[in-house]
């Protein structure tokens, strides 16, 4: 297979939901290109000349990909989830945000005006601190785990895009994302409540993400796309 047919779909299918549809069209599209540059090949014609005439012969590719839109009667349910979605994410950040305002500013409160027990008061900003993140928690879990079957391609491309969930492998390294940052949550939360130093635990979210590009990159996960 060309690797620079191979890369020119890729790029034209980066932002295609991963449905069956589109993997059927893209083996198809790279099926018929690499026929077209071979044939030019066997014409005597040069790598560079073969590519163009084949890119050529296959007229507009962008009409084919059009066929991949989400049908008429789906955009409002798409926009409708799209619009749900960032309203719950909205409120879930300002919750997480509340939270620690609640942990930081009850203990500062009493200290400051000597209303109430400045240990009492630091439990209570604990307390509401969790409660706010479970809140904010389920709510982004309720908005992920409810969206609707049919739009869900269209809703979760970007989502999914560092993995093709077409292929055995994306799906494996999909699985062993989730299975990580569930492992560094649990990480962070465990060393940030035993030591309560939360304006320093959150650079274990840079170390991990430094980690995770580093295992897909040796991991070869990172070149999948530019194999033959």
């Amino acid at each position: 297979m060309n690797r620079k047919i191979k890369n020119y779909v890729d790029v034209l299918f980066n932002d295609v939901p991963k449905t069956r549809k589109a993997a059927e069209l893209k083996e198809e599209i790279l099926a018929d290109l690499n026929e077209h540059f071979e044939a030019h090949i066997s014409e005597g014609k040069s790598e560079n000349q073969a590519y163009t005439e084949a890119l050529g012969d296959m007229g507009d590719i962008d009409e084919l990909l059009s066929s991949l839109a989400p049908e008429r009667e789906l955009k409002p349910r798409i926009d409708e989830y799209r619009r749900k979605k960032a309203q719950n994410t909205s409120v879930s950040v300002m919750l997480y945000i509340f939270g620690v305002i609640l942990l930081c500013a009850l203990p500062a409160i009493c200290n400051i005006f000597g209303v109430w027990d400045e240990d009492k008061a630091g439990i209570t900003g604990f307390i509401l601190m969790l409660v706010c993140a479970a809140i904010a928690t389920g709510l982004l879990i309720y908005t992920r785990m409810s969206v609707p079957q049919d739009v869900e391609p269209f809703i979760t491309k970007k989502e999914t895009s560092e993995f093709d969930m077409t292929t055995s492998k994306g799906r494996y390294w999909a699985g062993i994302s989730k299975l990580y940052w569930m492992i560094v949550t649990i990480i962070y939360l465990g060393i940030s409540f035993a030591t309560m130093a939360w304006h320093i635990t959150w650079l274990i979210w840079l170390i991990a993400s430094a980690i995770w590009q580093a295992i897909l990159m040796f991991s070869g996960n990172k070149e999948e796309g530019d194999e033959e």
